[in-house]
């Protein structure tokens, strides 16, 4: 082989090893996200309905920006746009199920940047209850500061409750 070509082929094979090391981090660093903004755990249903009451005691008897119609159909109850500006910036997303066939209590947590990375509206869907992109968008969501959106309980006892903080 002539030297210009093993040139290159260190440069492709430097090239390919980068793309490979950058394709690891970031696996790494999705694994590790998810792991520190999710936690699923078994419960019992009184703990589960503690987590959910501490959860809701922030909005007191606030009503939350949408709920499900007969149809299962969300129906917004409140708009963004009417709602006064905070002085409480909101950086994070929260989404608190209940599973009570499998035991499970599922927290999750996301934050606004990871938000605004891609879309600047939120779809949400979750076990049990569909969402159908509601449509939030999140300048307004931060702009309002922490807000119920979402307090749902199913005729299965499936609860999903969903707020700004």
């Amino acid at each position: 082989m002539a030297p210009g070509r093993r040139t290159w082929l260190w440069i492709l094979v430097g090239v390919v090893g980068f793309g490979v090391v950058c394709i690891i981090a970031l696996a790494g660093f999705g694994l590790y996200f998810v792991s520190s903004h999710v936690e699923a755990k078994k419960s019992t249903s009184a703990d589960a309905f503690r987590a959910f009451d501490e959860a809701r005691a922030r909005f007191k008897n606030d009503k939350p920006l949408f709920e499900l119609d007969n149809r299962e159909n969300p129906r917004q109850l409140r708009q963004l746009s009417e709602m006064p500006t905070s002085t409480t910036r909101t950086e994070v997303v929260w989404v608190l199920v209940w599973d009570p066939d499998s035991e499970r209590l599922v927290k999750l947590s996301m934050p606004f940047w990871v938000l605004r990375l891609g879309r600047q509206n939120i779809d949400i869907s979750g076990d049990g209850v569909d969402f159908q992109r509601l449509k939030l968008d999140v300048k307004e969501l931060q702009r309002v500061g922490p807000v119920l959106i979402f307090d749902h309980v199913s005729t299965s006892g499936e609860r999903v409750l969903v707020w700004t903080q």
